[in-house]
């Protein structure tokens, strides 16, 4: 029994003495194979979620009322987090009564934070109820503030009248409109005194 002991602690002394031998060929075995990537010690780049939505609809209520309803046949999102961009936007605007203004474009954005309606592209706005139409190709809908402002060129044409001008603001809560900048306007109907 104490020769097996005494065989056993050969068995690293085999090892330390041979060291020279075997250390080249098993250490060219273990070393790791290919270069060093330097973006490995660097985390990947953060990049925002992007997707995109088939026929999106989006409601509006303030004070539990329901004062807008947006549908759109696409919405996608981008570098901005808070930002959708959609496609063939159909909203309807309520005002305090409950009447529908009606509003179409090409292309929009919806801020989901502040709630800013942005519309782009052969924008019309229909006031069904008073027959009037807006046409423009910039419109941004505040629906906190409850206000329509077109920066650019507008066109305003109603029963017996067509108003040309450079910008329009309009107040739901006071149903005013300010036309300005350059404003041509043709009434029809009018008798000569």
């Amino acid at each position: 029994m104490k020769l097996n002991r005494n065989i056993i602690w050969i068995i690293p002394l085999f090892f330390i003495i041979t060291y020279p031998l075997w250390s080249i060929p098993v250490g060219n075995f273990l070393t790791p194979r290919g270069g060093f990537d330097p973006d490995i010690k660097h985390p990947p780049p953060k990049n925002a979620q992007n997707f995109t939505l088939d026929k999106v609809k989006i409601t509006q209520n303030q004070n539990g009322k329901k004062t807008a309803f947006i549908v759109a046949d696409k919405a996608r999102t981008g570098d901005v987090p808070d930002l959708l961009f959609m496609d063939n936007v159909d909203a309807d605007i309520f005002d305090e009564a409950g009447n529908i203004t009606k509003i179409v474009a090409k292309n929009g954005e919806y801020n989901t934070v502040t709630k800013l309606l942005t519309l782009i592209n052969d924008v019309v706005v229909n006031k069904t109820q008073e027959k009037q139409f807006l046409y423009t190709d910039l419109l941004h809908y505040d629906n906190e503030k409850r206000t329509v402002h077109c920066p650019g060129p507008t066109r305003l044409v109603a029963e017996g009248a067509i108003i040309n001008g450079g910008r329009l603001n309009y107040d739901i809560k006071t149903q005013t409109y300010v036309i300005d900048k350059r404003v041509h306007c043709i009434l029809d109907g009018f008798i000569k005194p």
